[in-house]
């Protein structure tokens, strides 16, 4: 198992952040629950109002990125996930108050949403070849 979540691991940061620096940009599990929640907040946003219909497909796509990087973060921890889940439920509220600081939010938007969006496309793509045996 353990194997399986390094090659998981080695193919999300591949897929994920090409940018990156080797062996200072490892994948962690605090940035995989932070992208989790990331994702959590943006679904939330796009059912605000009458939302939950006309972004039915975005609100989709961030809540299957937010189960695949917790799924991803619960098998590389050897956590529990109802422990990933309340750890992501935590770094929720941190996203929104973060969203709710007016000196905090656009650089929030403009860094994490895009790194979370990738890791979480990257998330997806991992866990959907691992269920198919790829």
């Amino acid at each position: 198992m353990k194997f399986k979540f390094a090659a998981a691991t080695a193919a999300l940061v591949a897929l994920s952040l090409p940018a990156m620096s080797s062996a200072e940009d490892k994948l962690k599990y605090e940035d995989l629950v932070h992208c989790a929640a990331t994702n959590q907040v943006i679904a939330g946003v796009f059912s605000l109002d009458d939302g939950a219909t006309k972004n039915k497909a975005q609100i989709d796509t961030a809540n299957s990125q937010a189960q695949a990087l917790m799924v991803i973060a619960a098998v590389g921890s050897s956590k529990d996930a109802k422990v990933v889940l309340d750890d992501t439920s935590k770094e929720v509220d941190v996203i929104i108050a973060t969203l709710a600081d007016k000196s905090k939010s656009s650089a929030f938007i403009g860094s994490e949403v895009p790194k979370c969006n990738s890791l979480g496309e990257a998330a997806v793509q991992v866990v959907n070849e691992a269920k198919s045996g790829k």
